[in-house]
């Protein structure tokens, strides 16, 4: 049975108009990033799903919260939803930055998207999933689904949403 995932990133982080890298430290919502994840919500209002899959980073957990506000649902901490690990480079600017051997790598990424894929197919078949992620996991996420690499996909806006059938 196919599985529809609704995924969405985080709303603006400080960190992320300030140029730096977060990875997966917690990060602290923008005033846009607020005022965007408020306006996700009557969005969300008009939609069906049966489970929220949400990044344990407060990042996702501060969007969903405000996104989530009023609509009854199954909301589950998932971290195979969490960005990528930026090792020491988290916390420092994206501008300029050589990664090393503290970052995680792509392909640990795509094992993380597929198993993530391969619980949804398990363990929700034929179900409406929403899943709060990030940037470049949500990137990569897609990738996998669609048989393609990161470098095709679009960066999804902060609180876009976008529909998948696996």
């Amino acid at each position: 049975m196919a599985t529809t995932i609704y995924m969405t990133r985080h709303g603006e982080t400080i960190e992320n108009s300030k140029g730096l890298f977060q990875g997966q430290t917690p990060g602290h919502l923008s005033e846009l990033g607020l005022e965007q994840a408020a306006k996700l919500r009557p969005v969300l209002a008009g939609m069906t799903f049966d489970v929220v899959l949400c990044s344990d980073l407060k990042r996702c957990l501060d969007t969903a919260e405000i996104a989530l506000e009023g609509i009854e649902c199954t909301f589950i901490k998932e971290p195979l939803l969490r960005e990528r690990d930026l090792g020491n480079l988290a916390g420092t600017p994206i501008k300029g930055a050589v990664y090393n051997e503290t970052v995680e790598t792509e392909e640990s990424m795509q094992e993380r998207a597929r198993k993530f894929v391969a619980k949804v197919q398990n363990e929700y078949p034929g179900k409406k999933i929403l899943a709060f992620s990030h940037g470049f996991f949500c990137r990569i996420l897609q990738a996998e689904i669609e048989g393609c690499t990161h470098r095709d996909v679009t960066l999804l806006d902060n609180c876009e949403i976008r529909e998948f059938t696996v």
